[in-house]
């Protein structure tokens, strides 16, 4: 089974490449295969660590099971071993999860990518139990926490991971958000939360890893990035340099970044266009051919639609003129 030492560098948090015309809800089948094959192949040639499918902007509400399999089935086969896999498995309760996590088991995945139940607001007591009985049901499957309180009404303060730390096992590496909604502290509970789970491999999101890297120095070994659909180069240049603990190429990376357009107009709208901001920005960029968003998230306000379209163009040119 994975551990904590198998995750290292960047995980890519990747679209789900829709086929031109299908995004409603009448096309059973919308998955691009062949894009799929394209997008895992130069995402590993380019030196991500990590995959992650059919998180949010995977569009893991809007594709039904036999998609979802198909698509991560394409996946394993292209990566042949040479990154571990994160099936994304989020559903309503921990019965559909286990079932949902043996069959991708079966598919070769070596990972489960789980988010809380999507229902009732989570007490910390059945946050823990919840990834503790998926261990126990399937306990040669490596666990990623989908940890983003945005969508999975839970704060994942240090008391969690030390339920995590007691618990849960099969719980290695968590997608890591802390609080999106104030950046400037989004990641303040990282070091309690990294002592009270010490099996568990902390990835932040890639705008925050110089930040994280104060807080825990050369503890943090890898990063999340849903950016990096746009085109990798940038992302692992930031990876290569905190693996070299350099802070000053770290500084002038994230300096290209944050020079480029914003694609949120207003961060307190985000979660109601996350999927469809990421959708647009991948498209733009080029890198790959995302597609079109699926039913039911396809709203968009103009505004919105193209800020997105600005920044995916710009990271494109970004990535040719100074990372390729």
């Amino acid at each position: 089974m994975l551990t904590k030492d198998d995750i290292r560098g960047v995980s890519a948090m990747i679209p789900t490449p829709c086929k031109e015309g299908q995004g409603g809800w009448q096309y059973e089948n919308s998955v691009d295969l062949d894009e799929t094959a394209r997008m895992t192949e130069q995402l590993i040639a380019a030196g991500i660590g990590s995959i992650a499918a059919n998180g949010t902007t995977g569009e893991c509400a809007a594709l039904t099971l036999e998609e979802k399999l198909a698509f991560t089935r394409t996946i394993i086969e292209v990566a042949r071993g040479r990154v571990p896999v994160f099936a994304g498995i989020t559903t309503l309760g921990t019965k559909e999860t286990v079932r949902q996590m043996r069959l991708f088991k079966d598919l070769g995945a070596e990972g489960g990518f789980v988010g809380l139940p999507l229902w009732q607001t989570p007490t910390l007591a059945n946050s823990v139990k919840f990834y503790a009985d998926l261990g126990e049901a399937v306990p040669d499957m490596g666990l990623m926490v989908y940890a983003n309180p945005l969508f999975f009404k839970s704060t994942f303060p240090v008391e969690f991971w030390a339920g995590v730390g007691k618990h849960c096992p099969t719980v290695i590496t968590c997608k890591y958000v802390g609080n999106l909604m104030d950046p400037k502290n989004m990641l303040i509970d990282l070091p309690a939360s990294m002592d009270a789970a010490p099996h568990v491999q902390f990835l932040p999101i890639d705008f925050a890893v110089p930040m994280a890297y104060e807080m825990v120095g050369d503890r943090l070994k890898g990063m999340w990035s849903t950016s990096c659909a746009m085109g990798p180069e940038p992302i692992v240049a930031l990876q290569r340099a905190l693996e070299a603990g350099d802070k000053a190429r770290m500084g002038a990376i994230m300096s290209d970044l944050n020079a480029l357009p914003n694609a949120i107009p207003d961060f307190r709208e985000f979660s109601k266009y996350n999927v469809q901001v990421e959708k647009v920005r991948c498209n733009a960029a080029g890198y790959i051919k995302a597609g079109p968003c699926r039913a039911p998230y396809e709203d968009l306000p103009d505004d919105w639609r193209a800020l997105a379209e600005a920044s995916g163009r710009a990271w494109a040119e970004l990535c040719e003129r100074n990372y390729r």
